[in-house]
């Protein structure tokens, strides 16, 4: 006696239930379909051969503030002790003498001696009263000028102590030494730039370069004229102090 054996039925499903299953096998599908299109795009590389030059802004920890120079205070002009002339006192006149009267004539029979009766004195004239003193005083020393309400700020400000820092107005592109690209010698500098309040270069150097000697010409021929936007603190355009990495990279491969 041989058993038959009997494949298992299948479970029928509902329609619904047919429908939803559908839907995720499809969606399956889609999320399939689409991780397999995703690529990674390659780094856009330059083709190799041609140099290329790279110039960046570095962000330099805050440098002590120069304080900006003391503005003298003038003391206000002590106005010179009034001088008052010496009044010296008028010469006394000399006593005018003063004529007496002739005496009235007296008969010889009364004729007598006449008593000695010295003349009254003469009072000496008084001196003339000092006369008030008509010179006019001293104008009055004015009050030495207001201070500024701004005194003009010298400081040249780091990156970290402004609130805008500068932009270069056009781009700056230094000329690929011809002795170094014909060595294919990379290299690469820092350049410290001091700008003026309307972003003009009043001064440059260059603080570190590898190699040295190599970039450093034609560096600071390509800053020396360049123009920046001006460097902001508190609303008001500042002098500014900006460093600047330039790298040389002969290979042309971009530095990440």
């Amino acid at each position: 006696m041989s058993t038959a054996f009997e494949e298992p039925a299948i479970p029928a499903f509902s329609p619904r239930v047919q429908r939803m299953l559908l839907a995720g096998w499809i969606s399956l599908g889609v999320h399939a379909a689409l991780i397999a299109l995703v690529q990674v795009a390659p780094p856009a590389t330059t083709s190799p051969g041609e140099p290329v030059i790279e110039v960046r802004l570095v962000s330099t920890p805050a440098a002590a503030a120069i304080p900006p120079p003391a503005i003298p205070v003038v003391a206000a002009a002590e106005a010179p002790p009034e001088k008052r002339p010496l009044l010296l006192p008028s010469e006394v006149p000399e006593a005018l003498p003063v004529a007496r009267p002739d005496p009235a004539p007296i008969p010889p029979a009364a004729l007598a001696p006449a008593p000695n009766i010295p003349a009254p004195p003469v009072e000496a004239a008084a001196p003339d009263q000092a006369a008030p003193d008509q010179t006019p005083p001293p104008a009055a020393t004015p009050p030495p000028a207001a201070a500024l309400t701004s005194a003009v700020d010298l400081t040249y400000y780091s990156a970290r102590e402004v609130d805008v820092h500068p932009r270069a107005l056009g781009q700056v592109v230094p000329d690929y030494p011809a002795d170094a690209d014909r060595r294919r010698v990379s290299g690469k500098l820092l350049l410290q730039l001091k700008l003026q309040a309307d972003g003009r270069v009043s001064d440059l150097a260059v603080l570190s370069a590898s190699p040295p000697g190599v970039f450093d010409e034609s560096a600071l021929q390509a800053f020396r004229t360049a123009r920046f936007t001006p460097a902001q603190k508190n609303g008001r355009p500042v002098r500014a102090l900006v460093q600047i990495e330039v790298v040389y990279d002969w290979e042309g491969q971009l530095r990440r």
